[in-house]
């Protein structure tokens, strides 16, 4: 199978209402040689307002964002859906992606009304390089050399990461510079530490995943939180109800007998409970998010020694036994689970539903047709985000097309999202907030020239000036 290694630059940090600016790709083939480059960029949407921060980071201008011969956002991603189809049956792999670049890709073809799940369907799969990092730093600390902070703590971002190992990293955030650096990492990692590498790939692929929790074996389950490894040893008990990727594990450091006493509504209030350096009972294993799992016998010693296996074993063989525990986990798991309530925002409504059938093929009916009939489709979505979707996509292409009516919902749209007012404290960046931060950047700079900011303290200046 080949790998597609991918990062995104973006107009901020917030995965549901920021957007890509910039995609790159590698395509290389099992043995990490690259078949192919792809890179691709788009001009601002009309409702995006970007943080300064992001600005200054990427380097990108907010006169670069604002060219017109720049490729529209749809067109930026319909040509990163076209080549990743193109580039199928991959494993997708990026650098701290599942949270953030995975979430921005999916958002971005949701909001296009292109499938957004490509990463893990259809024959592909996915993981995240940065927990391939973390493992390789517990597992095999002598594989790669970890950037300590000033106050001790290991430091995992790419741009220190990197360099330290020897990869010339001069175009840090760079979304193609990124990806080669998370190339190269790799390689370092496939050639000094195989197994680590070769585990990683095999549970990237959820079938392997569910083949390994359906042993009935206990095995070790890996977290990072603020940079540090919570290794578990666990069992696994049930499955979600609602979504079949997700496996519920006891972790085997808690006692069970104590569990075994408690009330049904003890159980709910344990399950829900952390408890000082044990954390939390319950934890989860996803299936299709290549989770950090470890059989006992790959597990070395410094990280679990071979005693507390063979104890470990025996608490998972006392477990399995007790088919009333595990129930009456499951159900306290099912009681206790978090459930959300609908957003009014169309970005936070992305995983409310697949699309149905009908509403698929009128997607493929709407990239098909020139702008000029596409607005004949919009009423024919029997789900209404993807109608609402559809107009804005017109809105922003070709806007004559939509009655007037539908204009003004889609530009008082625009409108709510650019400026103050209309929600108390806005999710997202508005022309105000960004401007308050330019001014507070510029003031601390004194100093030192900074015209990506001061640039784009004049943009805003302009729009709020246009709104007022």
């Amino acid at each position: 199978m080949s790998f597609v290694f991918y990062d995104t630059e973006t107009s901020g940090v917030d995965t549901r209402f920021d957007q890509i600016l910039q995609f790159a790709a590698i395509k290389t083939d099992a043995y990490l040689n690259i078949i192919e480059r792809f890179e691709i960029r788009s001009r601002l949407l009309p409702h995006i307002i970007p943080s300064p921060t992001a600005l200054q980071i990427t380097g990108i201008s907010i006169g670069r964002l604002t060219q017109t011969n720049a490729p529209s956002h749809y067109d930026m991603v319909s040509a990163i859906k076209c080549k990743l189809e193109e580039w199928s049956n991959s494993i997708f792999l990026g650098y701290n992606s599942l949270r953030f670049d995975e979430e921005l890709l999916r958002q971005a073809l949701y909001q296009n009304l292109h499938p957004p799940y490509l990463t893990n369907s259809n024959g592909n799969c996915r993981n995240d390089l940065i927990h391939l990092v973390k493992m390789v730093a517990e597992f095999e600390p002598d594989c790669l050399q970890i950037p300590i902070s000033a106050d001790g703590k290991q430091v995992f971002k790419l741009d220190q990461l990197a360099p330290l190992n020897g990869f010339a990293h001069e175009y840090a955030h760079d979304a193609l510079s990124d990806v080669e650096a998370t190339i190269y990492l790799c390689k370092l990692i496939s050639e000094n530490a195989p197994e680590i590498w070769s585990r990683f790939l095999r549970y990237s692929k959820k079938v392997a995943v569910e083949e390994f929790l359906q042993e009935e074996e206990p095995f070790l389950l890996s977290e990072f939180y603020f940079g540090k490894a919570k290794h578990m040893p666990v069992f696994p008990i049930g499955k979600d109800s609602k979504d079949g990727n997700v496996t519920i594990c006891l972790n085997l450091e808690h006692d069970i007998e104590k569990l075994r006493n408690l009330s049904d509504s003890e159980i709910a209030n344990a399950v829900v409970t952390s408890i000082p350096t044990l954390g939390k009972p319950l934890r989860k294993a996803k299936a299709n998010a290549g989770p950090n799992i470890t059989s006992f016998d790959n597990v070395p010693d410094h990280i679990l020694d071979e005693d507390s296996k063979e104890h470990f074993v025996a608490t998972a063989e006392e477990l399995n036994s007790d088919t009333n525990l595990k129930l009456r986990l499951v159900a306290a798991y099912e009681e206790t689970k978090k459930e959300y309530e609908t957003s009014p925002h169309i970005e936070e409504q992305i995983y409310e539903g697949f699309a149905n059938y009908n509403d698929k093929i009128l997607m493929e009916r709407f990239h098909s047709l020139p702008w000029s009939e596409r607005h004949k489709l919009c009423d024919h979505f029997e789900d209404p985000r993807y109608s609402f979707l559809a107009r804005r996509l017109i809105f922003f292409n070709n806007p004559n097309d939509l009655s007037v009516e539908k204009q003004s919902e889609i530009r008082n749209h625009i409108l709510s999202r650019v400026r103050e007012g209309e929600y108390t404290e806005p999710k997202w960046t508005t022309l105000q907030k960004a401007k308050l931060e330019c001014e507070a950047i510029l003031s601390n700079n004194e100093n030192t020239e900074n015209e990506i900011v001061a640039n784009y303290l004049k943009y805003l200046e302009h729009r709020l000036s246009q709104i007022a």
